[in-house]
C-alpha cells in the first residue's frame, strides 16, 4: 500500500510530479473528485468595496446575504486578510490602510456571514451602519484529511481610516437571535507616503517544531508591528485540513487563551512550494484577487504602498517550475514590470521597494543550487535590477542568510556591487517551525546563521522603514524570550 504522506512529500520536495501522485487506501485508489457543481454565486461584490470576489469552482453551497444560524455555530479561527484588485490602474486596488478582510469557520448549518466594527471595544457604541454581510461556502475535504468538508466565511470592510485601531466581531443571524464571536481588534496600516511602517518577517512554519510558530506570534504581538510578512510553507501537507487548523490555532490563541496575531495582526503570505496551490491554501487565507483582469491568478500576486514602502508579494512556484502552469509567467511578468515601473515613478513619495516570495534566488544552503531556484534567479533577478528593488525577503531554506548588494547578469550569475544604491539585498529568514538546515556561505554572502545548535528554536525578523532608512534586525527565537539580535542591516536613503 502506498503511503499517501510519503507520496505527497515526494512531490512537494520536487521529486515527483503531481500527475504521478499515487494515493491508495486499503489497496484501492480513491474515486476521482466529483465535477464542480454549478454555483449559485459566481461573483460577490462586497458592500461598500470597489472590488469583487470570485469563489473557486470547487467550493460548494456558496451563498451571500443569508442569516441562518446552526444549532452549534462554533465561530472559530477568526483571521485577518486583505481584498482588492492588483493592477496598477485598477479601482479598488488592495490597500491595508483603508480595508480589511475577515474570515472564519463555523458549523455547517451556520450561513450568517456578517461583520460589525467600531473604534471602541464596546459593540453597543458602534454605529448601526457598521455592519456588512459577506460570503460563505463549503471547502471540500482535502486529499489527505481526517476532517470532512469545512464551512468557511469571508467578509470585507472598506473605507477605513489609515493607522487606526478598530474593534470588530463576526457572526450575525436573525434580528434578536444573532450569534457573535468575541470582540477582537486590529490596526490599519499607515497610508502610502506616511513617514514609517513596521513589519515582522517570518516563514517556513511547517512542522511547528518546538512550538516555534506560536512563540514567534507571541513575539509579533509584543513588537508593535503594522503587518507580518510570511514567505510561504505554512504546512507540510497542504491537502490536510488538520495541519492548516494546527497552524491557524497556534496563531489564534496563546497557551493561556490570550488572542494572538491571527485575528489582530494582518499577515500577508506568499505561496510556498508546500502549499501546492491546493484548495485548502486558498480557503484558509484571504488575499487580493482581481477577478476582471487576472481571473485565473487570484490570490497569487499583489502589491500596495504602506508608509514609505512599496510592497510586492508574489507566488513564484509557477515561475521556478513553469511547466506546471505555462501561461502564468507571461501574465505575471507583464504585471510585475508595470507595477515596479509605477513604483519607481513614485519614489519621491514612497522611496523603498520590497518584494516577498518563497524561493530565495540567493542561498548557500540546501536549495541554493537547485535547478528551480536558479531558474527563479535568472528570471526575477534582472527584473529586480531593472527597477532597483531594494530588498527581497525569502524562505525555502530553513536558516538565515543575507547577501551583499547584488545584480544578476542575464545568465543568472551574481555580481557583487559596491553599495546599496547599486544592487539588491536578498535575505532568507525562515525558521518559524520547519526543521533547521545548515547555513552556508558563498562569495555573495554577507552573513549567515542556522538554528541547529546553541539553544535557538528558530528565527524571525523585524523590519522598520522610514523615509531615510530601512532597518532590519534578525532575531534568534529562544525559549526564555531573550531572542538576541544576531544581524542588523541598515540601508540608508
Amino acid at each position: 500500500m502506498t503511503d499517501p504522506r510519503k507520496a505527497l512529500l515526494l512531490h512537494l520536495t520536487g521529486a515527483a510530479a503531481l500527475a504521478s501522485l499515487t494515493v491508495t487506501c486499503g489497496g484501492e485508489p480513491p474515486a476521482p473528485p466529483p465535477a464542480p457543481p454549478d454555483l449559485p454565486v459566481t461573483r460577490f461584490d462586497p458592500p461598500g468595496c470597489p472590488f469583487a470576489v470570485a469563489p473557486r469552482p470547487e467550493y460548494t453551497e456558496v451563498s451571500v446575504g443569508r442569516t441562518e444560524v446552526g444549532a452549534t455555530p462554533n465561530i472559530r479561527r477568526v483571521r485577518l486578510g486583505l481584498g482588492g484588485n492588483v493592477a496598477v490602474d485598477a479601482p479598488g486596488r488592495a490597500d491595508p490602510a483603508t480595508s480589511i478582510a475577515l474570515a472564519w469557520q463555523t458549523d455547517d448549518g451556520t450561513l450568517a456571514s456578517e461583520v460589525q466594527w467600531g473604534t471602541t471595544p464596546d459593540p453597543a457604541t458602534w454605529p448601526a451602519g457598521n455592519r456588512q454581510s459577506g460570503m460563505t461556502w463549503i471547502t471540500p475535504a482535502g486529499l489527505i484529511s481526517e476532517t470532512g468538508p469545512t464551512r468557511m466565511h469571508e467578509a470585507y470592510v472598506c473605507g477605513l481610516a489609515p493607522d487606526t485601531t478598530y474593534h470588530y466581531r463576526v457572526g450575525g443571524g436573525p434580528e434578536g437571535q444573532e450569534v457573535w464571536s468575541d470582540v477582537l481588534s486590529f490596526k490599519t496600516a499607515p497610508a502610502g507616503g506616511a513617514d514609517a511602517v513596521r513589519f515582522a518577517v517570518t516563514g517556513d512554519s511547517r512542522g511547528q517544531s518546538n512550538d516555534a510558530w506560536r512563540l514567534i506570534q507571541r513575539r509579533v504581538m509584543a513588537s508593535n508591528v503594522d503587518m507580518q510578512l510570511f514567505s510561504g510553507d505554512f504546512v507540510g501537507l497542504p491537502f490536510d485540513q488538520i495541519e492548516w487548523e494546527l497552524w491557524l490555532d497556534a496563531a489564534s490563541k496563546d497557551t493561556d487563551g490570550a488572542p494572538l496575531t491571527l485575528g489582530q495582526v494582518l499577515t500577508l503570505p506568499a505561496h510556498g512550494n508546500h502549499e501546492n496551490h491546493s484548495s485548502l491554501f486558498f480557503s484558509n487565507v484571504t488575499m487580493p484577487q482581481d477577478v476582471d483582469r487576472f481571473p485565473a491568478w487570484g490570490e497569487l500576486f499583489f502589491s500596495f504602498d504602506a508608509g514609505p514602502v512599496h510592497l510586492v508579494v508574489l507566488d513564484d512556484a509557477w515561475l521556478v517550475n513553469p511547466a506546471d502552469q505555462p501561461d502564468f509567467e507571461a501574465a505575471f511578468t507583464e504585471w510585475l514590470h508595470a507595477d515596479l515601473t509605477a513604483a519607481e515613478e513614485n519614489r519621491a513619495q514612497v522611496p523603498w521597494i520590497i518584494a516577498v516570495h518563497h524561493h530565495g534566488p540567493y542561498s548557500s544552503s540546501n536549495h541554493g543550487t537547485d535547478v528551480d531556484v536558479l531558474r527563479g534567479r535568472a528570471l526575477l533577478g534582472p527584473i529586480y535590477d531593472e527597477h532597483h528593488v531594494d530588498l527581497v525577503l525569502n524562505g525555502h531554506d530553513h536558516n538565515y542568510e543575507r547577501t551583499r548588494p547584488l545584480t544578476t547578469d542575464p545568465s543568472g550569475v551574481p555580481q557583487v556591487q559596491p553599495g546599496f544604491a547599486d544592487g539588491t539585498v536578498y535575505v532568507v529568514c525562515a525558521g518559524a517551525g520547519a526543521p533547521a538546515y545548515s547555513a552556508g556561505t558563498s562569495e555573495f554572502t554577507e552573513t549567515s546563521r542556522d538554528y541547529k545548535t546553541g539553544g535557538a528554536l528558530g528565527n524571525y525578523g523585524l523590519l522598520e522603514a522610514t523615509r531615510n532608512e530601512l532597518r532590519f534586525e534578525a532575531h534568534e527565537l529562544r525559549l526564555d524570550a531573550t531572542d538576541p539580535v544576531f544581524d542588523t542591516l541598515i540601508i540608508p536613503r
